[in-house]
């Protein structure tokens, strides 16, 4: 029998009407849409009760961390933590926390991870998911033997400023994926002129949820930078997202597929699937108009589709980032007990150790709340970041796009749907290349996979909801290994 752990072996609307009335409702409906919004762009809602970070923020408390030996700090390796300050902008500094390869490490690719939001720190994925320890309920941490640096020597970065430990000048503050593009590449270039050992290994830029928007921005920018040739030249090999929101106008009408999930979770009665068949029609044509000249319409049409496409399924009480999951709570951040990880970052012993200056950074925070709403003010998250992987493949780097199929937020179907519609130089082949399962080298049948020529790759992972590399860490490792390698999965 099927249970929840068995993996998968035209309506025409009125669109004036609709823009009109959600215009005339946006002033009182604003902060409540912005916070649904968000969650329509696939974004980790872990700010949904938390205010922004200002520098006066009351200081940490003095939470003690249990000392285990070397692995307080992940400290197994060369390691390295502190600022990068941006010289494009006024006082913006970037914090980085970086791991040498286990394996090795003058030789082993470079990889930056960034964790989406927008506004959430890559701390949590560090010390959650994929870096080289976790922090324990009781503030000790435990080496993670499938770290991403068991093969990489990996950086964790936070971005955009006042996103956990950065921190900058009022004037610094960012909107846009044009914004992230330009810091990010002005931080690997400080990054490199302090680890020159670094400055022409293989580089890749991965991330997950808003790291559709972030990766594509950054890698782009750097590609574009590359082809000037005025700056010191970065060795861009490809990029991998998990779980992104990267083309929402495709994606968002395909939250509907979770309604006939793998899974037999039941999220929506026959009514109420009815109704949001219909209204996927309405949410793809809000999208179309999205555009950088066009802000009105992006905010529009994600408020359309968070409403009614996304909000039935979360009113089923299932966890949005993984409907295997119970939960019935409004903040989808209860659905974890990650409060440890914040007390661990706010240690007095642990911020000393990474460098980070009370005088300018507060408390911790997950999630920046301010940053989210200041890009979705801009109609950010609605945005298409697709062309920019097109130019990427085009010029023959490679692409990794990857989503556990148990997160309803950036769904497989959405992501697969987007692959599929990308405008490139191998859609052709892509498409009508065959599927085949995923094996991993311990002989997990861990997906399904699409890929062509190994420069364009879409994975499926089984038992896996919008963290990858915290459900299924294996075979995160392994995908990652075998990416970086250039060979099949």
């Amino acid at each position: 029998m099927a249970t929840e752990k068995t993996p998968l072996t035209a309506y025409e609307r009125n669109l004036q009407h609709i823009q009109r009335k959600q215009e005339s409702d946006k002033k009182k409906k604003i902060a409540g849409f912005a916070v649904l919004a968000a969650v329509a762009a696939g974004l980790l809602i872990w700010y949904a009760k938390t205010p922004s970070t200002p520098a006066a923020a009351a200081a940490p408390e003095a939470i003690p961390v249990a000392v285990n030996g070397s692995e307080l700090f992940c400290g197994i390796t060369g390691h390295d933590a502190g600022y990068i300050k941006l010289p494009n902008k006024k006082d913006d500094h970037y914090f980085y926390w970086f791991f040498e390869s286990r394996s090795n490490p003058s030789t082993d690719p470079l990889v930056l991870w960034l964790t989406g939001g927008p506004g959430c720190s890559s701390m949590m994925a560090m010390l959650t998911e994929n870096g080289p320890c976790h922090v324990q309920s009781d503030l000790s941490t435990k080496l993670n033997p499938y770290s991403w640096t068991n093969e990489s020597n990996v950086v964790w970065l936070d971005q955009p400023t006042t996103v956990g430990f950065t921190y900058g000048a009022s004037e610094d503050a960012d909107n846009s994926e044009d914004n992230v593009g330009e810091n990010i590449f002005w931080f690997l270039q400080g990054f490199f002129e302090k680890h020159p050992e670094l400055a022409g290994r293989d580089f890749y830029i991965t991330g997950e949820s808003y790291g559709g928007h972030y990766v594509p921005a950054a890698a782009h920018y750097v590609w574009e930078q590359n082809k000037l040739q005025k700056f010191k030249h970065i060795n861009l090999k490809g990029i991998a997202i998990g779980n992104g929101i990267t083309n929402p106008a495709v994606q968002n009408p395909h939250y509907i597929d979770m309604v006939d999930n793998q899974y037999n979770v039941t999220l929506v009665n026959d009514t109420q699937l009815a109704q949001m068949k219909i209204d996927a029609v309405t949410c793809d044509e809000l999208m179309q108009p999205c555009s950088k000249t066009n802000v009105t319409a992006c905010q529009v049409g994600s408020e359309f589709c968070s409403e009614k496409l996304l909000q039935p399924l979360i009113d089923a009480k299932r966890n949005p980032y993984d409907l295997r999951m119970y939960c019935d709570k409004i903040d989808a951040t209860e659905c974890y007990d990650m409060n440890y990880v914040s007390k661990y970052l706010d240690a007095p012993n642990v911020r000393e150790y990474l460098g980070v200056p009370s005088e300018h950074v507060g408390k911790w925070q997950e999630c920046n709340l301010k940053v989210n709403m200041d890009f979705y003010m801009a109609g950010d998250p609605g945005m298409d970041f697709s062309p920019y992987v097109a130019d990427l493949l085009n010029d023959n780097l490679r692409v990794l796009i990857y989503a556990g199929d148990a997160d309803m937020m950036c769904n497989w179907h959405g992501n697969n749907a987007w692959t599929k519609a990308l405008e490139w130089n191998g859609k052709a082949e892509f498409n009508a290349a065959e599927e085949y399962p995923y094996i991993t080298d311990s002989g997990i049948n861990a997906g399904v996979v699409r890929s062509h020529d190994n420069r364009f790759t879409f994975l499926r992972i089984y038992n896996s909801g919008h963290m990858v590399p915290q459900d299924q860490p294996e075979v995160a490792l392994d995908m990652l290994n075998k990416f970086l390698k250039n060979e099949k999965l």
